[in-house]
C-alpha cells in the first residue's frame, strides 16, 4: 500500500480464468439453472480448483440462452467460488442492451466491440460438456453443489414449499416460466398441490410491470400460487418460502441451499421449470409440456 501512495499504481495479480465450454443443443425443458448445477456438481469444481478463477461460458447451448439466463449462468458463479463469471456479449447483448436498457444502438455495438477471448488465451482449465446429456437438475440439502438429475431419485420427495425469485431467478424470463408451466396446469385443470404453498417473487419492480403487461398475475392467481412484491426474501431467510420447522421439504429455485440459509428445513435447489412443476405435483418432478406428459398430482 505503502509503494502506490509514491508510485501511484496499485499491483493486482490477474486471476487466472476457467472456460467452460457446453456444445450442442439443450433440451427444451432444461435451462441455465440445470446447467450450472451440473457445472457445480464436477469434481473439478467440487475440489475448489475453480476458486478465485474468472469463469467464462461459452459454446452454442450458452449462445442460445438470452441474457437473462446467462444472468443466472453468471450470477452463479459465487456459488463455483469464482472471481467473476463471463458470457461474451453478442448480438443479444445488443438486443438487450437497446431494449430493456434503453441504449441506443450505435451506443450498444460500439460497446461490445473487442469483448472476446483472445484466440491464444491461456486457461487454467477447459471444461466440455454436451448439452443433450443434461437434464433437469437438483440441488440435494446442504450444498448447490450436491447435483443430481431429478430423475435419478430413487423415491418420490413431497414438497411443502416451493418459492420462485431471487436474483437468479426472480428476471423476465424466469417469470415466462412459471408462468408456462403454471397456464399449462390450468388447462388441465390442475391447481397447486393442497400440500404444497408456492411462493413467486418478483425480483424488480420492472419485472413485475413485465407481468402486469403479460398477465401473468391473472395466471398465478388462478393455479394458486402467492406472489410477493420484489425486495430481498428468502435466500436471506426472510419472507415466505423461508421453512420453520427440520423436516420440512423446500423446493427453491434460488442459488444456494446451505443450512439454516433459508431456515432450518431441507432445501432442494431447481430451475424455474422444475419448481413449478414441482408446486402442481406436490413432490420433486421434471417439467414436461402437457403434449408429452400430464403433472400427476400427489
Amino acid at each position: 500500500m505503502f509503494n502506490s501512495w509514491i508510485t501511484k499504481d496499485v499491483r493486482v495479480r490477474v486471476p487466472e480464468s476457467v472456460k467452460i465450454i457446453v456444445r450442442g443443443k439443450k433440451h427444451a425443458n432444461v435451462t441455465a439453472k440445470d446447467i450450472i448445477l451440473k457445472i457445480l456438481s464436477l469434481d473439478y469444481v467440487r475440489s475448489g480448483k475453480a476458486l478465485a478463477k474468472v469463469i467464462e461460458y461459452a459454446g452454442e447451448a450458452i449462445e442460445d440462452l438470452s441474457v437473462d439466463e446467462r444472468a443466472t449462468m453468471t450470477n452463479m458463479a459465487a456459488e463455483i467460488g469464482g472471481f467473476t463469471g463471463i458470457v461474451a456479449p453478442d448480438h443479444k447483448a445488443v438486443e438487450f442492451l437497446v431494449e430493456r436498457r434503453g441504449m441506443e444502438r450505435h451506443q450498444a455495438e460500439q460497446m461490445i466491440q473487442g469483448l472476446t477471448a483472445d484466440r491464444d488465451a491461456q486457461y487454467a482449465q477447459v471444461i466440455e460438456l454436451d448439452a443433450a446429456e443434461i437434464h433437469p437438475m437438483i440441488a440435494t440439502p446442504g450444498d448447490p453443489g450436491n447435483g443430481k438429475y431429478v430423475r435419478d431419485l430413487n423415491t418420490p420427495v413431497p414438497v411443502e414449499l416451493a418459492y420462485g425469485g431471487t436474483c437468479t431467478a426472480g428476471k423476465n424470463e424466469d417469470m415466462d416460466m412459471y408462468a408456462r408451466v403454471l397456464a399449462d396446469a390450468v388447462r388441465q385443470g390442475k391447481r397447486v398441490a393442497d400440500s404444497v404453498q408456492f411462493y413467486i417473487q418478483f425480483g424488480s419492480q420492472e419485472t413485475r410491470e413485465y407481468c402486469l403487461r403479460k398477465g401473468y398475475l391473472d395466471v398465478f392467481q388462478k393455479a394458486g400460487a402467492h406472489v410477493i412484491e420484489p425486495s430481498c426474501g428468502a435466500c436471506i431467510n426472510a419472507g415466505p418460502g423461508v421453512s420453520t420447522r427440520p423436516d420440512q421439504v423446500v423446493i427453491s429455485a434460488q442459488n444456494r441451499n446451505f443450512p439454516g440459509r433459508s431456515g432450518p428445513g431441507q432445501m432442494y435447489l431447481a430451475s424455474p421449470l422444475t419448481v413449478a412443476a414441482s408446486a402442481i405435483a406436490g413432490y420433486i418432478t421434471e417439467y414436461h409440456p402437457s403434449e408429452q406428459r400430464e403433472l400427476m398430482p400427489a
